[in-house]
């Protein structure tokens, strides 16, 4: 089922749907690999025919996030994202590409595109994506640095509520047993684990709970 009446709001314990197109086979199998083994993720549909096909295939199966891989970003693309959103409105366009011009992401951001990625973004950070693009009410432009631009980065500031979650993972609780104290689902606990991963550029939980201590975002006991 598609989002529903209200924009930008999962219930937290359902699915995000999600179609994956790429004229590339390898990367669109890859693309699909990566979502499919997330239980909070499931790939709805998966095509590269005619674009005429590809929305058809996406009208039918109404998915809450079309990931739209693309080798460059053309004049086509925005007629392509406009046919997409006019067909399911409420779907959010995540579009992976390489190199995109500033203007040229404007453009798809202002037609309502809800991020723009490399293609070379780490697993871990489409996955966060993914899910921020269906519960963040506002618009915006996801990216990820490449190493040698983030190299001496600071790592992005957790929520309060991120905080509790990480706080509570450095002591060993469960998600299931972090979600009963902080009163939120196990789904929620997930997706908050996902954006403190990607904001603190950790690669496990431990590695997670180490950098949040390190900065002096938690104290652990």
């Amino acid at each position: 089922m598609a989002r529903g009446a209200t924009h930008g709001h999962l219930a937290a314990t359902q699915t995000i749907s999600v179609f994956v197109t790429d004229a590339n086979t390898i990367f669109r199998e890859g693309l699909r690999t990566v979502i499919a083994r997330d239980e909070g993720l499931s790939v709805v549909g998966h095509d590269s025919a005619s674009v005429s096909a590809t929305l058809k295939s996406i009208a039918d199966t109404r998915p809450d996030v079309v990931l739209l891989g693309l080798e460059r970003i053309t004049g086509d693309t925005e007629s392509v994202v406009a046919d997409i959103l006019r067909a399911v409105p409420l779907t959010e366009v995540i579009v992976l590409g390489w190199d995109v011009e500033a203007d040229a992401l404007r453009q798809l951001m202002a037609q309502g595109v809800r991020a723009y990625l490399p293609k070379d973004v780490p697993h871990r950070f489409l996955v966060s994506t993914v899910y921020m693009s269906t519960f963040e009410d506002s618009r915006m432009v996801f990216t990820w640095p490449r190493p040698s631009a983030d190299r001496h980065s600071p790592p992005g500031a957790l929520s309060s509520r991120e905080r509790e979650v990480i706080e509570l993972a450095g002591k060993a609780l469960t998600n299931a047993q972090i979600g009963r104290q902080l009163g939120i689902s196990e789904g929620t606990v997930k997706r908050h684990l996902h954006n403190i991963f990607v904001k603190l550029q950790a690669v496990s939980r431990l590695d997670a709970v180490n950098k949040a201590v390190d900065l002096a975002m938690i104290v652990l006991e």
